[in-house]
């Protein structure tokens, strides 16, 4: 198993790490055989799949973040483009050190899916439940999928090569707004990128070679006499064991014909080196803090004259940590609520303005993430 990237990076980069992960849950050379792959009738039924590389460290207390993708299955069969995504969480356990560890989430429900285009967040064990995921080329899920009786999102995990019994249950996957803007366009939404509304552009085909394989298809019991395990899985592209090596396109590959009509096209490419910088200041503060410590500027005192550094415009954050109020003017907080911002500047380490519902108060910046 390759080292991949948790910091968040640029929405094509992303894209080609998360090509390289999902074949290596779902390629038996490159775990230890057919019996340990996501089965291809959980990949068939797939109604969308997120895929996220998660930093885990601390001592006594610890802190998970992590960065990826999140797709979805169009009514025709294809894949949407990639949205990006963020995770963070926080738990108590006694671990030492750091580890990194690669996920797949299969979204086995459209109520899923549209639980993350609508809000721009799910919180894993919260709003959609989570179980660990099935094992082996021919294994079933416990049950038709159709019966409701299946957990929303099926999860797969492993470090340094080996399934982990690592969870991220009451993390929340946090859409990167400004991610998917800088690359497809300054009016996109994960809305309209997992409703096939955008058209992924060639720095996302690694990731469609794979998702257009035979394991996403299904396996048929016809097939039986066709393909052995080694040709079932053959048309799964190979990739470098490091994810930020670069994976140029096969000149015979092209992406199966879409309907495009609706769809917009990307306007830009970006460089994602502040959004790095900024995520590593907030998340990656201290190996030995479930959360981040508080601002070192004094709370604002808006009674008389407003601070002329802060913003006016309208913006929406995702509580990363929850924080309790700790005087009257706080605005309290619980873990994926969304936070209307009222007030801001240009840091992280500073106190905001924000609003839920009718409560209005001010709030540790590094707290949320920006939608």
């Amino acid at each position: 198993m390759g080292i991949n990237n948790p910091v968040p990076r640029s929405l094509g980069k992303e894209a080609k790490k998360a090509a390289a992960i999902l074949a290596s849950f779902i390629k038996p050379n490159q775990i230890f055989g057919a019996d340990m792959v996501i089965p291809p009738e959980i990949l068939a039924s797939a109604r969308g799949l997120a895929v996220i590389t998660v930093l885990k460290a601390g001592f006594l207390f610890s802190g998970r973040a992590g960065s990826g993708v999140i797709v979805a299955r169009l009514p025709d069969g294809s894949w949407s483009a990639p949205s990006a995504i963020v995770t963070a969480g926080a738990g108590v356990g006694g671990m030492i050190g750091a580890e990194l560890t690669d996920f797949v989430f299969i979204l086995n429900t459209d109520s899923a899916v549209k639980t993350f285009s609508r809000a721009g967040s799910i919180t894993l064990g919260g709003n959609v439940s989570v179980a660990a995921g099935p094992l082996g080329r021919n294994a079933e899920a416990g049950g038709s999928l159709s019966t409701g009786g299946v957990a929303a999102v099926f999860s797969y995990s492993k470090t340094k090569g080996l399934y982990a019994g690592i969870s991220l249950e009451g993390s929340v996957l946090i859409e990167r707004r400004e991610a998917n803007r800088k690359f497809y366009g300054p009016n996109c939404t994960a809305k309209l990128i997992l409703a096939g509304q955008v058209e992924p552009p060639a720095e996302c085909d690694p990731l469609f070679r794979v998702l257009e394989t035979r394991a996403f298809r299904g396996y048929r019991a016809s097939e039986d006499f066709k393909f052995s395990d080694d040709e079932f899985y053959n048309d799964i592209p190979s990739f470098n064991s490091d994810s930020d090596s670069e994976y140029p396109r096969s000149d015979s590959y092209s992406r199966s014909p879409r309907n495009n009509n609706n769809r917009n096209h990307s306007s830009s490419s970006w460089s994602d080196n502040v959004y790095d910088q900024e995520f590593q200041r907030a998340n990656f503060k201290s190996s030995y803090s479930d959360k981040p410590s508080r601002p070192s500027s004094a709370k604002p005192n808006f009674n008389n004259s407003r601070n002329g550094d802060f913003s006016y415009k309208p913006r929406e954050a995702v509580a990363l940590y929850s924080f309790e109020g700790e005087q009257d003017g706080d605005l309290g907080f619980h873990k994926g609520d969304v936070v209307d911002i009222v007030k801001r500047s240009d840091s992280k380490d500073d106190w905001w303005t924000g609003r839920i519902g009718v409560r209005e108060g001010i709030f540790p910046a590094n707290y949320v993430e920006l939608m």
